[in-house]
């Protein structure tokens, strides 16, 4: 029924002053306690309550389950501080005011909030189902007591290595890796509820070791001794078992007492279920009393848990011999699931004594018992947690590629440790790396799990993933919610429904307050962790996200601007099927430049780090309310991003790029090209800074950075595939400097278990583990890569490796000035390492596609190999008397300028026509190479007038072909010729230079004419052999300043048009050579082996991001 609460109005002198202590002091509040409060009767179980405007409420006593709380405007509850108060219900409606502590005067006591119901039974406009809710005019302020959300660890903790560790009782195995089927195994569907002794399989039959054999077909309790000061086992053997005749089990019982009698005191005795326990065979009444009686002092009937056991059953006890009050014991009984694990631990003189039963109801013969012991280490940690507290549980989070490798552990007492340190009852299965290596911060977050106050969603009856969630709608008053737990929250059933959500609520920080998410520990959500949409200002700090299905951070329509995620955590988010995108699911979602992004971590999820992708209009609920223009977010530079970091992620630890449709689905590039004013095309380019970026141990890369007008700055990059892929959609550069990229640190991880691997010493991206890794790779560009170190590139018996390389199987465009300088190396090239690598089509991963062949850079000041250089693809086409191949990077180095041109035609894809061009160099006819018109057809040409070129359709004559040169200036040309039908009408078109209008080209009477001509509109046609002859060439030189592909922003461009004559004459070579054919230098492709030595073991104190966490 509906209950609405009264309260008397007092003077405003008296609320004054209230309002300046704790809110649950304040005077005017009713207790919910007191009688009076509610005129004799206290609110009952399933009821509905609604306080009115002036009524206020003191919360200091757990009440019954409610129906619901409706708090209407005017009205207040206040939750009454140093208690333990639980409150469920199915939904909390604020229009009025709710408190929990204050900025001031956080709350100390406890608070558990279980948010209740089941997919349909209700709904509430602008809610739905199961929340705590804020409308216009409401307030609700949660200020739990403070708890440092997360630190880093500041040395390594390794994995564990066991004093003991029996499975079964096969002591002789100790220690030795025995598998099993996992923990979490629970796929099977199949169930077995009928008792038998018929195994089909049996693993026992796989060793011929008869202790090994029995140990595995054992069904018996089974007994563990420890040494309480070594934590050697001194035995592991078979208790009692029921086989045998029902008669002689007495005798097994007694015999049992005896074992345990004789035990001496102060040993850790531990026992437990090996498979099953026939208790229908035998009368275990006599068991049960003497174990109840050894364990627990007396024989009461009711103490042992193991009294209850059933088929299937898991069980497990543990204790100190002769200290009756140390007793743990645990019974799970069959419930429905295919696995159960019993499992306890003790603790004593430092070190942890573990036992187990594992029970599986399909794999039976597969069920075990296990005893283990191993010494307990401190854990070392940048921050002060004085904090955390016994009991606490924190997470290691994983910092090898497997992001799964998160462990839990309980704090247990440790009087020696100071205030950066803290002992788990934990027995890491993995390393965890705790250190800075060359400016790279791979020091592993350790986060706190629980708080004081929990909101839990309660599970659905049916199964459903719907937990609680919070919302906050337009017109609250006031949103502070901070060191709060919330656990089972979020759902999948519908859209909207997140743990904690600013739902369209337009601009939120024009409040007295900031309208602030902070010091949050949310984990196990159903869908997502802190949701922005429709809402500009809000403010996410220092909280910590762990287990979500799909994004966990996340900025939902594009609309969202002014966003501040500052010292966030993040972890473990997991595909679903929510939105579209969710099947790529991201630590942190942005999708508005317009937000703050800084001293964050994504420390590993099954897809990125950090995803940067825009609508070109805010979508959905955002559509057309003005939030942002048409294309504006594409042209505005990202607000902030510093100090964040990300590792361990499936695919990239920071993703820039695509862009989202109108459906919710991506589209392919971004083309982000930020300016000025991003509503003006002609305000000039603005330039995006990524600072201090740290991404290590991303399977798939660390960085893959699309757009234009970016500079990447004292950035760390370590342990990928790739280290970090700039591509570009617009017409902007790119630069990279004072940064630092390791190939293979000594942040090994954990050795993967798969075959092929085992044997590899280090833990790899599986996917791509035998792909040749690469730090900065070059693709679109121009990109300027300026004083950068590269450390730990040296090739292994299992994979390639170079500090610098260029996209792998590209099918796009390089630029020809992309260029290098300032570079330092902490390896000798090539004993030690490789400063360049590009592979081809023997390495895996690699292919021999149009924009691979064209790959290069420019060496500005020796720093890779010499002065002026160009690194270009180890082919002839681009050999000449001033290359030296380096074999080690399959490349050359060349002192010569190399442009690009690029050619298209017509459609290919029509039928008949070409589907792509030979390009020959006049003095190597006979090796040319074959380009095609999919993304326009590249090659590379040596600039500065000796060296000419010829093109020829491999396909019928297009009527009009276009060349695009890139790299070229006043005097480095080249000259080019196209093969055209020798009756053909032949016509050339010019770009202008100086106004990008079209001019006609001016036809001279001889080849030498124009090789002499410095007009650029010039061309010569011999028709006898079917080939028109043009220079591409600039108006100007390059300067220091000009750090693009076209200067002037302009390419010189040639259009060449063709009308009438047999299309089919399209091959002018076998008449062009050996007629224009030139003399080829007498040069031969030798390899430079000699060292190049390293420059600089450390990188500079400044170069890289460094330490992440003070």
């Amino acid at each position: 029924m509906e209950r609405t609460g009264w309260i008397l109005v007092t003077s405003c002198l008296v609320a004054l002053v209230a309002s300046q202590g704790c809110p649950d002091e304040d005077l005017n509040l009713k207790k919910w306690s007191d009688d009076a409060t509610w005129n004799g009767q206290l609110p009952q179980e399933g009821d509905s309550l609604v306080i009115q405007d002036g009524d206020s409420f003191l919360l200091d006593t757990s009440p019954p389950p409610l129906d619901s709380i409706t708090i209407e405007s005017g009205g207040k509850l206040v939750v009454a501080d140093g208690m333990d108060i639980k409150l469920s219900v199915k939904y909390i409606l604020i229009r009025g005011e709710m408190h929990v502590g204050s900025e001031d005067c956080k709350f100390t006591g406890k608070l558990h909030i279980t948010l209740r119901g089941n997919l349909g039974e209700y709904k509430v406009d602008g809610f739905g189902e199961k929340f705590i809710g804020v409308a216009s005019g409401g307030v609700l302020e949660i200020h739990g007591e403070y708890r440092l959300p997360w630190t880093k660890l500041s040395s390594n903790v390794k994995a564990v290595d066991f004093i003991s560790n029996v499975k079964n009782i096969a002591i002789n195995a100790n220690k030795q890796d025995n598998a099993e089927v996992t923990d979490d195994d629970e796929d099977d569907e199949e169930s077995d509820d009928v008792e038998s002794d018929d195994d089909k399989s049996n693993t026992a039959d796989a060793t011929t070791d008869p202790n090994v054999r029995e140990s595995i077909k054992m069904e018996a309790l089974v007994i563990y001794v420890f040494n309480e000061q070594t934590g050697v086992m001194e035995s592991a053997a078979r208790l009692v078992t029921t086989g045998g005749k029902p008669k002689d089990f007495p005798k097994k019982v007694e015999e049992t007492r005896e074992v345990l009698d004789s035990i001496p005191a102060g040993r850790i005795v531990a026992i437990a279920l090996k498979r099953r326990f026939r208790v229908g065979k035998v009368d275990t009444s006599g068991l049960f009393d003497m174990l109840e009686e050894w364990a627990y002092g007396a024989v009461d009937g009711s103490s042992l848990k193991f009294r209850e056991y059933k088929f299937h059953g898991a069980w497990a006890m543990i204790k100190k011999q002769g200290d009756d009050s140390s007793i743990q014991e645990l019974l799970l009984n069959d419930d429905g699931k295919p696995l159960r694990i019993a499992e306890l631990y003790h603790m004593e003189n430092g070190l942890k004594f573990s036992v187990r039963s594992w029970v599986h109801t399909v794999r039976r013969n597969q069920c075990y018992c296990r005893g283990k012991s191993s010494s307990l280490s401190i854990i070392n940690l940048v921050d002060d947690v004085q904090t955390w507290r016994k009991g606490d549980q924190v997470v290691l989070l994983s910092t090898d590629f497997d992001w799964e490798q998160r462990e839990f552990g309980n704090i247990i007492d440790c009087p020696s440790c100071t205030s950066n340190q803290l002992l788990l009852d934990l027995e890491p299965r993995f390393d965890h790396f705790g250190e800075i290596y060359k400016n790279v911060d791979m020091r592993g977050e350790v986060a706190l799990t629980n708080r004081t106050i929990v909101i839990e969603g309660e599970a659905d009856a049916n199964g459903e993933k719907m937990g609680g969630h919070i919302k906050f709608l337009k017109g609250f008053k006031t949103v502070q919610v901070n060191n709060v737990e919330l656990v089972r929250m979020g759902q999948q059933t519908s859209l909207g429904n997140y743990p904690l959500h600013f739902h369209m609520c337009g601009d939120v920080d024009d409040r007295e307050k900031p309208s602030l998410l902070s010091g949050n520990s949310i984990r196990d959500s159903f869908a997502r962790c802190i949701t922005v949409h429709g809402s500009h200002g809000a403010q996410v700090r220092n909280n910590f996200c762990l287990n979500t299905l799909g994004h966990g951070y996340f900025l939902e329509d594009g609309g969202e601007k002014r966003t501040v995620l500052d010292g966030n955590l993040g972890a473990g988010q997991k595909k679903s099927k929510l939105i579209s995108t969710d099947k790529f699911p991201t630590t942190f979602w942005i999708t508005n430049p317009q937000t703050y992004v800084r001293n964050n971590v994504a420390a590993g999820g099954a897809g990125h780090g950090f995803w940067f992708v825009y609508p070109n209009e805010p979508l959905d609920a955002s559509e057309g309310l003005g939030m942002m223009d048409l294309y504006e977010a594409m042209h505005t530079a990202i607000f902030e991003f510093d100090n964040n970091v990300a590792h361990s992620n499936v695919k990239s630890g920071l993703f820039i790029d695509n862009i989202l449709k109108n459906d919710g689905s991506l589209g392919e590039t971004n083309t982000y090209e930020p300016w000025n004013d991003p509503k003006d095309p002609d305000s000039g380019a603005k330039m995006v800074t990524i600072s201090r970026l740290t991404a290590y141990k991303n399977m798939k890369q660390n960085a893959w950075i699309n757009g234009g007008y970016i500079k990447v700055t004292q950035s760390s990059f370590s342990d990928s595939i790739i280290g970090l892929t700039f591509k570009r959609s617009s017409p902007q550069e790119q630069f990279i400097d004072n940064s630092v990229f390791v190939g293979d640190s000594p942040n090994i991880g954990s050795p993967s278990v798969v075959a092929k691997f085992a044997g590899w010493g280090r833990s790899v991206p599986l996917e791509f583990a035998d792909q040749p890794r690469q730090g900065f790779v070059f693709y679109h560009g121009p990109v300027y890569v300026s004083d950068t170190w590269f450390g730990d590139f040296a090739d292994t018996d299992n994979y390639r490796s170079g500090a610098l390389g260029f996209q792998r199987d590209n099918e796009g465009h390089s630029s020809p000035i992309s260029a290098v300088s300032g570079i330092k190396f902490a390896f000798s090239d090539p004993s030690e390492g490789n400063r360049v690598f590009d592979g081809n089509a023997t390495d895996t991963g690699f292919s021999n596609s149009d924009g691979d062949v064209i790959g290069s850079f420019r060496d500005t000041d020796g720093t890779v190999y010499k002065a002026g250089a160009q690194i270009v693809k180890a082919v002839p086409f681009h050999l000449t008397p001033n290359c030296a191949q380096r074999s080690n990077w399959k490349m050359m180095a060349c002192e010569e300028s190399f442009g690009q041109v690029r050619v298209s035609w017509g459609s290919w894809m029509k039928k008949n026509t070409a589907s792509d061009i030979s390009i020959y160099r006049d003095d190597l006819p006979e090796n040319p190479i074959v380009a095609d018109a999919r993304k326009k057809a590249p090659f590379m040409a040596v600039l500065g007038g000796k060296y000419s070129y010829l093109a020829k359709l491999n396909g019928n004559m297009s009527n009009g072909v276009q060349f695009e040169a890139l790299g070229f200036t006043k005097t480095k040309t080249a000259r080019i010729g196209l093969c055209v039908p020798r009756d053909a009408s032949v016509n050339l078109k010019f770009l202008g230079l100086s106004d990008a209008l079209w001019k006609k080209g001016t036809l001279v009477d001889s080849l030498d004419e124009l090789d002499a001509s410095t007009n650029p509109l010039d061309y010569f046609v011999d028709s006898e052999v079917g080939v028109v002859f043009f220079k591409a060439m600039h108006s100007r030189e390059y300067t220091s300043t000009d750090v693009t592909d076209c200067l002037d922003n302009i390419c010189p461009k040639i259009s060449v048009m063709v009308r009438g004559g047999d299309v089919t004459d399209s091959d002018c070579t076998s008449r062009a050579y050996p007629k224009y054919q030139q003399d080829a230098d007498d040069v031969t492709l030798e390899p430079d082996t000699s060292a190049l030595p390293s420059t600089d073991l450390y990188p500079p104190s400044t170069w890289g991001a460094g330490a992440t966490r003070e």
